[in-house]
C-alpha cells in the first residue's frame, strides 16, 4: 500500500471516495491534536474544547489490488463533553467510520468507550468501521492503563487497536490510513438517517440546555457542517466555556444567534426561535 496526501491528480481512470469519519471520546483525550499531527503535521498541547463539532478534510491516494483510489477523509471532530447528546448524535449521520479514541494516562477514558460512546451510536455499529486508539503514549511514566486493556474491547468489536501519540507522531498515520483502507472497501449505503440513541429524559441542566440550543440553531440553519462554525464564533464572542456556562451568559449567546438568523429568516421566526432558546435557559433550575 502506498498513499500520497495533499492534492489529487486528475486521472480518468481513478476511483474516487469520500467518507465520512468520527472522533469520539472524552474531553482532553487528544482527538483534535491526532487530527492537526495527521493532516497538518502539527502539534499543539493546548487544551481547546471543541464546540459542538469541527469538520477537516484530508486527500488521500491508495494504492489497492492494483488500483488507485482517491479517497477523501472528511473527519469529524466531535464534543468530547458528555451531556451534550443532541449535537453528538447530529453528528453522527451519514458516518462511514468511527475512530475511538482514550487517554493513557486517565482509565476512566477506556470505560467511557463501552459506557458511553459506543452505547451512543445505537444499533449502528456492524455497519461502521472502527478503528480503537490509547493516545499519549509519549507519557507512559504516567499511564494508568496497557495497551492490552483497549485490545480487549476492540476485540469485542473485531476492530484493531492502535497506541498513539499526537506529540511524537507514532502511529497518527498509520491508524488513519489503516481506516482508510477499510473504507475504500464495498459497503452497505448507510442512507442518511439519523443514527439511533436512546431518549434519555433529564432534569434540564445548563449544559443540556446549551445542547439543546447549539442543536436546535443547525436544525434551524439546515447544515450542520456549516452553521457550527457560526455556533463557534457567537460562544467566543459571548465569552461561553461550554464546559461551565452560565444563564447569563447563555442568554448573549441567544441573542448573538437571532442577529445571525435575521440575515436570512423571517422576523416572526427569528422571534420564535429565540424565545424558545431563552424559555430552555429559563427552565433550568437556580
Amino acid at each position: 500500500m502506498s498513499k500520497r496526501s495533499g492534492g489529487i491528480s486528475q486521472k480518468s481512470t481513478s476511483k474516487y471516495i469520500k467518507r465520512k469519519v468520527l472522533l469520539l471520546g472524552d474531553e482532553a483525550v487528544g482527538k483534535t491534536s491526532l487530527i492537526r499531527k495527521f493532516v497538518m503535521d502539527k502539534f499543539d498541547d493546548k487544551y481547546i474544547a471543541t464546540i459542538g463539532t469541527k469538520v477537516t478534510k484530508k486527500e488521500l491516494e491508495i494504492k489497492n489490488n492494483g488500483d488507485i483510489i482517491y479517497l477523501t477523509m472528511m473527519i469529524w471532530d466531535v464534543l468530547g463533553q458528555k451531556d451534550y447528546r443532541s449535537v453528538q448524535t447530529a453528528s453522527f449521520k451519514g458516518a462511514d467510520g468511527v475512530i475511538f479514541v482514550c487517554d493513557f494516562t486517565r482509565r476512566d477514558t477506556v470505560g467511557s468507550l463501552e459506557d458511553y460512546w459506543l452505547k451512543s451510536l445505537g444499533n449502528n455499529i456492524s455497519q461502521l468501521q472502527l478503528i480503537f486508539v490509547a493516545n499519549k503514549s509519549d507519557l507512559t511514566e504516567d499511564a494508568q492503563f496497557s495497551l492490552d486493556d483497549l485490545e480487549k474491547v476492540a476485540s469485542k468489536y473485531d476492530s484493531t487497536c492502535f497506541s498513539s501519540s499526537a506529540k511524537t507522531g507514532e502511529n497518527v498515520e498509520d491508524l488513519f490510513l489503516t481506516l482508510g483502507n477499510r473504507l475504500i472497501e464495498e459497503r452497505e449505503d448507510l442512507g442518511e438517517g439519523r443514527m439511533d440513541v436512546e431518549d434519555l429524559e433529564e432534569e434540564l441542566t445548563l449544559v443540556l440546555a446549551t445542547d439543546r440550543i447549539i442543536d436546535d440553531f443547525c436544525s434551524n440553519f439546515g447544515n450542520m457542517e456549516l452553521a457550527m462554525p457560526i455556533i463557534r464564533r457567537q460562544f467566543s464572542e459571548a465569552g461561553v466555556d461550554i464546559r461551565n456556562p452560565t444563564k447569563k451568559g447563555l442568554l448573549k449567546v441567544i441573542d448573538l444567534l437571532a442577529k445571525v438568523e435575521q440575515g436570512y429568516k423571517k422576523s416572526t421566526i427569528v422571534k420564535e426561535n429565540r424565545m424558545k432558546r431563552r424559555f430552555m435557559v429559563q427552565k433550568v433550575k437556580g
